[in-house]
């Protein structure tokens, strides 16, 4: 291939007569080659084709090289063939391996999911055990108080038990005062409601409707009287209010006041006679007597109602107290600006006194204040004598 085209190179040459490839124009004559013919051919020739040779040579070396190329290339689209296969397989693969990773995402995210309802559980369990552990607290707690209420009511058993017992013995206790009582309802059921007529002097037991039994000293002279008021050393205060004149005060054995209220009842229940005993220093005596006697109940002021008729030694001194509200230094019911009870004790006033029984006591018989102890129609209105002894006692107008 390579002396064909050399040929075919220098054929065109000596056609022309000139340089194919830029060199200088040269004219040969026969003459010339004839004399060098072998030797200046082959120089000349030489010198003229020795660049094309090497141009050629140059040309030859592309070609190679072109065709090292070529097979370079074809090798490399072989292997780029190759390679596109093996991409192809490992598309193929990473697709695979895609869908199979995509699979794993999507158990990834399920697991995800799993690990946060976990997580939740596990934080549920722990609210759950912290709510167990404050429940077992609780339970401890109410466990000892429990156990302390067990202890309590093994006490308590021990106590009822004992109340059982003492209740017994109260029962046995109570059956025996319900027979005294009954015996004592017997015997109440027997007590007179006054001073017993035809007894000697003395101290008996009388029961009012009512109200439970008291005492009264009795007299039996003038016989059956029962004494609410006596008077005779001033041992006893009587400027006194008025809960102690309603429910009386002092002891019936010396100087007391028996008590509005039981003075009511009796003169309720039945009628009564009023007889006053009167004393001086001088040791002499006197009396009144009204044969019906009578005061109102307290929402009356316990008022004086009912006298009837006087009798007796000592005058009327009682009348103008008729239909009097009794006072005491806590109770103004009186007619007068002041409050007569102040310095006089309690009493049936009006715009004061003629009579005042629960005065102060002056064992000397004499009071310039005109506070003491007066029967103003015995002494003739003189009130600064105080008298020394005084008694007031009822009895039934039937005896």
């Amino acid at each position: 291939m390579k002396t064909r085209f050399l040929v075919t190179i220098m054929f065109l040459f000596l056609q022309k007569g000139h340089s194919v490839f830029g060199a200088t124009h040269i004219e040969i004559s026969h003459e010339s080659i004839g004399q060098n013919a072998k030797t200046d051919c082959d120089d000349y020739l030489f010198s003229i084709f020795k660049p094309l040779l090497n141009h050629f040579e140059h040309l030859e070396t592309a070609v190679n090289e072109n065709d090292e190329l070529k097979r370079q290339v074809n090798t490399m689209r072989e292997t780029v063939k190759d390679l596109q296969s093996q991409i192809k397989i490992n598309e193929e693969h990473i697709n695979a391996k895609e869908e199979a990773l995509k699979g794993q995402r999507e158990n990834l995210q399920n697991r995800d999911k799993q690990i946060s309802d976990l997580n939740t559980m596990r934080e549920t369990v722990k609210d759950l055990q912290s709510q167990i552990k404050i429940n077992e607290e609780h339970i401890n707690a109410k466990e000892e108080a429990l156990k302390g209420q067990r202890e309590n009511l093994q006490n308590r058993d021990e106590q009822i038990s004992d109340l059982r017992n003492h209740i017994k013995s109260l029962e046995n206790t109570l059956s025996e005062r319900s027979n005294q009582l009954l015996e004592c309802r017997k015997t109440e059921a027997n007590f007179p409601d006054s001073g017993p007529s035809g007894s000697p002097n003395g101290i008996y037991q009388i029961k009012i409707q009512g109200m439970d039994p008291f005492k009264v000293p009795c007299v039996s002279s003038p016989s059956g009287w029962t004494v609410i008021l006596r008077r005779f050393d001033g041992s006893e205060d009587f400027n006194r209010t008025w809960t102690d004149y309603k429910n009386g005060f002092g002891s019936v054995s010396g100087e007391f006041f028996l008590g509005l209220e039981k003075i009511h009842r009796m003169t309720a229940a039945r009628p009564h006679e009023l007889y006053i005993k009167l004393g001086k220093v001088d040791g002499s005596t006197s009396y009144a007597k009204y044969d019906h006697f009578l005061i109102g109940t307290e929402k009356e002021l316990y008022e004086l109602k009912k006298l009837g008729a006087y009798s007796g030694e000592a005058g009327d001194s009682l009348i103008k107290h008729l239909n009097k509200k009794f006072t005491t230094f806590d109770r103004d019911n009186d007619d007068h600006d002041l409050n007569c009870a102040v310095y006089r004790g309690g009493w049936w006033y009006f715009k004061c006194a003629q009579s005042a029984l629960n005065g102060k006591y002056h064992k000397d018989g004499r009071d310039v204040s005109k506070y003491g102890i007066i029967w103003g129609s015995w002494h003739n209105y003189n009130y600064t004598i105080s008298l020394t002894f005084a008694e007031m006692m009822i009895r039934p107008k039937s005896l």
